[in-house]
């Protein structure tokens, strides 16, 4: 399952972040996309254009395109 698949108030642990653009993929691990990390969707956009996640205890927001490449465990 990837991040943009999770439902509101679920949480789960971070498999890997696998961003094909390098830069977004160092962002995404600076803020906290670690594997093993524990992450919760708090909200989404109307159109669900963008999340607002909890990683760790950190409040993130991200596009749900950039989300898909954040791969959760089963």
């Amino acid at each position: 399952m990837v991040l943009s698949e999770l439902l509101k108030g679920h949480v789960a642990v971070i498999r890997d972040v696998s961003h094909p653009q390098k830069d977004m993929q160092q962002q995404l691990l600076a803020l906290g996309f670690d594997p093993g990390e524990t992450i919760q969707l708090m909200t989404k956009a109307p159109f669900g254009q963008s999340l607002q996640v909890k990683v760790g205890a950190t409040l993130v927001a991200i596009h749900a395109s950039d989300a898909h490449h954040v791969h959760l465990c089963d």
